[in-house]
């Protein structure tokens, strides 16, 4: 089936012949039909792989199965399904095509993550596995993207409204690569960037973002502190300024951001109580900087809890029943992020901070 042929709301799985997953596998996108003039361009998640060490442990059934090991990263594409990401949990959030959804009409290119490097890689790292064998891994995020840009110039020619959302290691990628995506779609003035659960705290980003993933140099420049995403906003502000609405979004304890902290620390893919102080904390001080940046730099700090992560809360809101069926301070996700795009930005949750 050809794109144009879509009925409005269909989905349809792209290939894209320049791009490549971590350990050579095809590379496909999913794009849903809607509104030809309002775009999502959303950035997925899937873990990271920021170190040789984390190199070893990709996201497949080897990985537990043969050394009990958690998988850090996803490295292909769905072989089956598809529409994988939207059959499979994300229904009820931002990709939704029900009336509960206010972007439903919406047009969108689902960016799959398949090679570790937060989108925004170009190179290839050698390294050797657990298998005392040598392997290569792709590190071609920012390759892959500049190749979707294209595809989405073709199918997306002018737009009005954009939102740029990234979750997990896409909201990572989101305030790296946004700037790329807007010089895609330059006539566009009505853009919102949109980071959904984005911060891990780790002194070796510099090196992952140059000697690793060989990040382009307006990407890798940018990387200075333990903060790789706070690094790249405060670079995507310098550039763009108030242009663009900011939006970020965050658990106060989030959990999978502490169990990635605490292995990129110590090895340990666990959660203690000691990190979840401290990930508050950290929070806390990159919110400030943020509103530093600029005032109208939007925040939505929440708690949503699941009854087996207490005392740690959900990581990432826009792409499941959260978006729109939670609450802090009577203000849903959703209601937060169609008023930031109607004009009228505010922080939700802040006060989590504190405690």
């Amino acid at each position: 089936m050809e794109f144009q042929d879509l009925q409005h709301k269909e989905w349809l799985k792209i290939y894209i012949p320049e791009a490549v997953c971590a350990f050579g596998g095809n590379y496909s996108i999913h794009v849903k039909k809607g509104d030809p003039k309002r775009l999502i361009f959303h950035l997925c998640g899937g873990g990271a792989s920021w170190c040789e060490d984390s190199a070893k442990w990709p996201s497949v059934p080897e990985t537990s199965e043969k050394y009990g090991h958690v998988g850090l990263y996803t490295v292909c594409g769905d072989p089956q399904p598809e529409v994988f990401s939207i059959t499979t949990g994300e229904q009820d959030g931002l990709h939704s095509t029900t009336e509960e959804n206010p972007f439903a009409d919406w047009s969108e290119i689902m960016v799959s993550y398949v090679t570790g490097d937060f989108h925004a890689g170009t190179g290839d790292f050698t390294f050797i596995g657990a298998d005392g064998q040598e392997h290569t891994i792709h590190y071609h995020g920012y390759t892959n993207l500049l190749a979707i840009l294209k595809v989405a110039k073709d199918l997306f020619p002018t737009l009005d409204q954009l939102l740029i959302y990234g979750e997990s290691a896409g909201a990572f990628g989101v305030v790296a690569v946004s700037g790329d995506i807007m010089d895609a779609w330059p006539e566009c003035e009505d853009v919102t960037i949109l980071s959904d659960g984005a911060m891990m705290p780790y002194d070796g980003w510099s090196d992952t973002a140059r000697r690793l993933w060989q990040c382009p140099d307006h990407i890798a420049s940018a990387v200075h502190t333990d903060n790789i995403a706070l690094d790249w906003c405060k670079a995507l502000y310098s550039r763009f300024g108030d242009r663009p609405r900011y939006l970020f979004t965050c658990g106060c304890r989030d959990h999978v951001l502490m169990l990635f902290w605490h292995y990129a620390t110590d090895g340990q893919f666990i959660i203690e109580e000691s990190f979840g102080e401290a990930f508050r904390e950290n929070l806390q001080n990159m919110c400030k900087e943020l509103k530093k940046l600029t005032p109208k730099f939007s925040l939505y700090i929440h708690d949503f809890m699941k009854e087996e992560l207490a005392p740690c809360v959900q990581h990432c809101i826009f792409g499941n029943a959260s978006y729109t069926r939670r609450h802090i301070d009577g203000v849903s996700p959703a209601a937060w992020l169609v008023d930031a795009m109607n004009g009228k930005q505010y922080d939700v949750g802040l006060e989590l901070l504190e405690k």
